[in-house]
């Protein structure tokens, strides 16, 4: 198992301590030159389009297996919301400093342009079954738009792969925060998630998307009220925690021995890598649910992208990373498992509880999001047959995921979330000037946006 550890991290700083990180930040920059700053532009039209409107017509289903553009956001927002944005976030603070918070928001500013060229991109290029349903993810605009099937093929098994990895990722931390809070046991956990997932798993996208559309909106809004109440009760450090954030993110300290440049470095990787793991922008999971919904204009689904990184990132993980930086817990020696949840309980110690109760609800729902896109990249690699019979594997990850070491869990994440990316990447940089030409359609269009000069 060390053997398998030592070599996992040394592909993982390969490909994010190297090239993949800036690689991902200049095709965000791409997409968000050539769309005309989208994620500034436009972002009060996209947010009345997507939380508002979105929300009033979230039951109209306008086609056999097809799903509302709100249910679409839910589906993909339960994927996106879950450890990454309190487990992750603490383990990027803890490892990069408080700097990482900056890398994060920057990634996620870049990343909700790139979120949007691939939501378009999935309405663009998608299929059918032989039921008239239909069949989205990044394997379709890669298979029909590069015409490069085998790619598609390729990404599909590493898209099942990353999910693997994603519910080891949830599982574990599941686990490991109800065995240090309340002493229960790992495998028990593992258990009761497989009994749960089987039965949401069971009732298909339709069981999916309604519950989702239930609980995203309801935990988010709950963690942001008891996160708000944490930092309102610590205001007076927050001016000193925004600080730390800036200067730390371009400090050119050497730490433990370290050379010249090695805390902005570590600031980066880790607030970049955990950003993009919580919001997903690039990964190319976001079209497996947002092909589904069925929308006058390829763009008014895609700009749900922007709206689900900004609702992730730049709210939900701001906050964990900020009560975890105005209580000081983060400079104590606390596993980044429990960290955040700690931090809540040192200000009123039923907040910690809540704050349990939460992040369980957030990291059970990915694990539904992720059940989800590994089954429809399985389908597409070997077929509806074998996927029927394989299916119910997935559950079952859940066991391993709950009993194993959390450093080794994330270190799999990471290699995962990197080698799926890179024939996503392809496709972005090639296909860009079809998101550009759509962008242009739709915000020239009155029909569309009201908002044209005339």
């Amino acid at each position: 198992m060390e053997s398998l550890e030592l070599f996992l991290t040394t592909v993982n700083k390969w490909l994010w301590g190297r090239w993949l990180v800036f690689v991902l930040l200049a095709l965000g920059i791409l997409y968000t030159f050539t769309n005309g700053f989208i994620q500034i532009r436009h972002f009060k039209f996209i947010i009345k389009k997507t939380l508002v409107d979105s929300y009033k017509a979230r039951n109209e289903d306008k086609g056999s297996g097809s799903i509302s553009t709100f249910k679409a956001m839910m589906v993909t927002l339960a994927g996106n919301v879950g450890g990454g944005n309190v487990v992750g976030v603490a383990t990027a603070v803890a490892v990069g400093g408080m700097g990482a918070v900056f890398w994060m928001w920057v990634a996620a500013f870049f990343g909700m342009a790139l979120k949007y060229g691939e939501i378009v991109l999935s309405q663009l290029y998608r299929g059918k079954d032989s039921e008239g349903n239909l069949l989205s993810g990044p394997m379709y605009y890669i298979r029909d738009g590069l015409k490069a099937p085998w790619l598609g093929i390729i990404i599909a098994i590493l898209m099942c792969i990353k999910m693997m990895g994603a519910n080891l990722v949830q599982s574990n931390t599941i686990s490991g925060v109800l065995n240090s809070n309340y002493n229960v046991p790992t495998w028990l956990t593992g258990i009761v998630l497989i009994c749960c997932l089987m039965t949401i798993i069971l009732g298909g996208l339709k069981r999916l998307a309604n519950i989702a559309t239930s609980l995203v909106p309801i935990m988010s809004v709950f963690y942001i009220i008891v996160g708000l109440l944490v930092i309102l009760l610590n205001i007076q450090q927050v001016p000193t925690v925004i600080a730390e954030i800036f200067t730390q993110a371009f400090s050119l300290k050497a730490v433990a021995g370290g050379t010249g440049g090695y805390v902005i470095a570590r600031a980066m990787q880790y607030g970049i890598t955990r950003g993009m793991y919580s919001n997903e922008a690039g990964e190319g999971t976001a079209p497996f649910a947002h092909g589904s919904a069925i929308v006058e204009h390829p763009c008014e689904e895609g700009i749900t992208g922007v709206t689900e990184v900004f609702l992730d990132t730049i709210i939900i993980c701001s906050i964990t990373a900020i009560v975890i930086g105005v209580t000081g817990i983060y400079q104590s020696d606390l596993s980044p498992a429990v960290m955040a949840i700690e931090s809540f309980g040192t200000v009123w110690e039923p907040l910690k509880h809540l704050a349990t109760f939460a992040l369980l609800l957030f990291c059970f729902t990915t694990l539904m999001g992720q059940w989800f896109n590994a089954a429809k990249s399985f389908t597409y690699a070997f077929g509806p047959k074998v996927t029927d019979k394989v299916k119910f594997v997935f559950p079952f990850l859940c066991i391993i995921g709950a009993l194993t070491k959390i450093s080794l869990v994330w270190t799999i994440q990471d290699v995962a979330m990197g080698l799926v990316i890179i024939p996503n990447l392809i496709a972005l940089l090639i296909l860009f000037p079809q998101v550009r030409k759509q962008t242009k359609d739709y915000f020239s269009n009155l029909k569309f946006y009201p908002e044209v000069k005339k």
